[in-house]
């Protein structure tokens, strides 16, 4: 007669914990969604920042590049002009990126 009811006890406490475990995973699944979430959010606002961006200005001073003559087209490219404005560009994005985190303007 004990052993029933020490059977049915323990089932409820199992019972209990088995739902204390899944109440626990279904909250955590919603706080990493709400993660997710709130990145994808984030970058989807700087995605339409970007996109908003004009960038034809530099797509008429690339082009202008084509008007130079074959040879001076030619000893920029063995001098590696393109690999330098590519470092150069680069370097200017990444540190205007740095610039709009709070703290980290204090050395420049």
């Amino acid at each position: 007669m004990f052993t029933t009811l020490f059977a049915k006890i323990a089932a409820v406490v199992k019972w209990f914990a088995d739902l204390f475990v899944a109440i626990f995973q279904a909250i955590w699944h919603v706080l990493t969604d709400l993660v997710c979430w709130s990145f994808e959010s984030a970058l989807g606002i700087v995605f339409t920042a970007v996109d908003a961006i004009d960038v034809s200005g530099f797509s008429t001073a690339i082009g202008s590049f084509s008007q130079l003559p074959a040879e001076i087209l030619n000893v920029l490219m063995l001098l590696g002009f393109g690999e330098a404005m590519t470092i150069i560009g680069a370097a200017l994005l990444i540190r205007f990126g740095l610039q709009l985190i709070p703290f980290v303007r204090l050395g420049s």
